[in-house]
């Protein structure tokens, strides 16, 4: 039912997601690595090659990764992550109750590693609110450090836009609202906790290449809104 995908540069970032992963309560699942460098606990997919222009590869590796997978609801979870022994029985059973529902979940971000979790808090989610656990949110709260997505919306849509691969981030929030004209609904359930291992930027232009694909972003938004973009086709997996 569930692939799982990660696309990861880190190798040592993928141990403590495989020991999540390991004690999940539910069996039904795959899990898909889209590194640079083999990975043999997972179905390894290698990353797609860096074009002229790219700062990364990470939509092409997402896009890769789907082509690959078998599973009806795509599940991103990215490298360096400790996340609950029943994350994946929560997001299935969303999806089993609404097929049209994408899943968000929360997560904080923590500087030390104690017993194989990430323990002292340094960054809190500012999307966490107080009373209540589970709510409807837009496109652009959609973050994919750990979501669901049921993956006939993503190949109806057509995928990742790797265009975004020349900048960085905000292509999960387009992609999203794409997904959002074909009558899906986003939600983020605080229920569902993750702690990420906190970690400098992968490179110190990160900033620069986001705010220059905000320029792009923003004309995606347009052509969504007109009714002329909407699959792009860069999955296919029939």
């Amino acid at each position: 039912m569930i692939s799982v995908i990660t696309a990861s540069v880190r190798p040592e970032f993928l141990e403590i997601v495989k020991r999540c992963l390991e004690r999940q309560t539910i069996d039904d699942w795959e899990w898909i690595v889209v590194s640079p460098f083999e990975y043999k606990p997972a179905i390894w997919v290698s990353d797609p090659p860096m074009r002229e222009g790219d700062f990364y590869r990470l939509n092409g590796a997402w896009n890769k990764g789907i082509r690959k997978a078998e599973g009806d609801l795509f599940v991103s979870i990215v490298d360096g992550l400790w996340f609950p022994p029943d994350t994946l029985e929560r997001l299935l059973n969303h999806y089993k109750a609404n097929p049209k529902s994408c899943i968000t979940c929360v997560g904080n971000q923590y500087d030390q590693m104690l017993y194989n979790k990430p323990e002292h808090l340094v960054w809190s989610d500012p999307r966490i609110q107080a009373g209540g656990t589970f709510r409807k949110v837009t496109a652009d709260e959609m973050e994919l450090c750990i979501a669901s997505i049921p993956m006939q919306a993503i190949i109806d849509v057509g995928g990742f836009d790797e265009e975004f691969d020349h900048y960085a981030a905000l292509s999960e929030k387009e992609m999203c609202h794409r997904i959002g004209k074909l009558g899906y609904e986003f939600y983020l359930d605080q229920t569902i906790e993750y702690r990420a291992i906190h970690h400098p930027r992968l490179s110190k232009d990160w900033d620069k290449r986001y705010f220059a694909g905000v320029e792009y972003y923003q004309k995606c938004l347009q052509g969504i809104e007109a009714g002329t973009r909407l699959n792009l086709d860069f999955v296919n997996r029939s």
